[in-house]
């Protein structure tokens, strides 16, 4: 109302008078009608309409609590006018879901097993680990590890990140780039030999892209990687089993144990995806690009464990940060809509987390710490506590899930 909006455009003045410097008054002290002669009638009112905006929508939220916006409102003047001022707001709000029929479906039990020969590997990687090297006195042969130095040309000019020292390269395990690793075989302990290579055209080094290069290579030693035998005496080296046949059944029972808790995760995805599959939401676009935004920082992080920067990382795949986007696209949006469902599943189906449960299991880690409840509450904050009480939330949603779907 006009009243109301003098009102605003007054709080607006005593809180800004003092910024304006007026001939013949103390600063702060000039009326607002020479305010605004000397600088605009309009000059109070971004400042009152930001406060008589914020105060009416905030009010608008409060009594309409089905009303949930997900962006910051477009905000635009109607009319303006001795009645007052009409604004008007437009925002994207939560969208409907409607659950489908997911009660009484089935759903495949995810299934899995162990089988010797992956008993095998995990064996093998062992004796890889306990490998010995044994140093030989004849030419290089494909297999061996060569230790050599090298330096790389380009036009006959060394270029960076060319050169190596005391490198040992096993022949054979197409670390390096073409041909390189053949071209060592059969040369003699002390030789110096011209490796003539080409580099791949979607090598990441610019220069180099589809370029000759020579690799001045000399061998400085020989080694065969010497595997141990598969017997008990290798067993009770390695482990804490006298008997080869006791580690092998300790190595099942630990890789059971681990592919069960996978099969659990699948189920309990699955059960998800039986829901998400048969309700329908209109995803919104501004939920996908802030679900998006979060893969592209949690990648970010990752790639920083590495000494990586995600713009490095993007040329040397020869992409672009905005196709990393792009192509994870697909996997925002699914993530989305599998919250939407959640939310409203939660919401209909009444699935609620006390604090009683929240204590419950905070007093279970806190006394993995050492800690009291108090003591490790205290050292959370809101947002660690909001973790436990998703955790609790989710556990019941897959028990519930598991009451209503059949896995078969």
């Amino acid at each position: 109302t006009k009243e109301r909006w003098e009102e605003y455009m007054q709080a607006s003045y005593e809180e800004n008078a003092s910024k304006f410097n007026i001939q013949g008054f103390r600063k702060g002290k000039a009326p607002r009608k020479v305010i605004e002669k000397n600088y605009g009638e309009g000059v109070f009112f971004e400042d009152a309409f930001d406060h008589a905006f914020s105060d009416e929508y905030r009010e608008v939220l409060k009594n309409e609590p089905d009303f949930e916006p997900i962006d910051q409102p477009d905000v635009s003047v109607k009319s303006f006018d001795d009645n007052g001022i009409v604004f008007v707001a437009e925002v994207e709000v939560m969208p409907e879901v409607t659950l489908g029929a997911y009660k009484g479906t089935k759903v495949k039990k995810a299934t899995g097993e162990i089988s010797e020969e992956r008993v095998l590997k995990e064996l093998n990687q062992v004796r890889e680990r306990n490998a010995r090297f044994v140093e030989k006195e004849r030419p290089a042969k494909l297999g061996d590890v060569a230790t050599i130095d090298f330096v790389g040309m380009k036009d006959g000019v060394a270029f960076e990140g060319g050169t190596g020292v005391d490198y040992r390269l096993e022949l054979g395990s197409k670390t390096f780039i073409d041909t390189f690793e053949e071209q060592i075989v059969d040369m003699k302990l002390g030789e110096t030999k011209e490796v003539k290579v080409n580099f791949p055209e979607d090598y990441p080094e610019e220069s180099l892209k589809g370029q000759p290069a020579i690799f001045n290579v000399t061998l400085k030693k020989v080694e065969v990687k010497e595997l141990p035998e598969l017997n008990d005496e290798f067993a009770d080296n390695v482990s804490e089993f006298a008997t080869l046949e006791e580690y092998k059944a300790d190595i099942r029972k630990h890789m059971q144990d681990s592919l069960d808790k996978q099969l659990e995760r699948e189920d309990e995805n699955n059960l998800i995806k039986a829901v998400v599959d048969v309700s329908s939401v209109e995803i919104p676009k501004t939920l996908v690009e802030r679900q998006l935004d979060l893969f592209v920082r949690d990648f970010e992080q990752r790639l920083a464990y590495q000494g990586l920067k995600l713009e490095d990382y993007a040329k040397y795949m020869n992409t672009t940060v905005e196709n990393i986007r792009e192509e994870n696209r697909k996997h925002a949006e699914e993530a989305v809509k599998t919250r939407l469902v959640l939310e409203k599943l939660v919401k209909e189906e009444k699935i609620l987390v006390t604090m009683e449960e929240v204590d419950k299991k905070l007093e279970e880690t806190a006394s993995k710490y050492g800690k009291t409840l108090e003591e490790y509450k205290k050292s959370l904050g809101e947002k660690h506590l909001a973790y436990f009480e998703n955790d609790i939330l989710m556990d019941k949603v897959v028990k519930f899930l598991k009451e209503n779907i059949t896995l078969e």
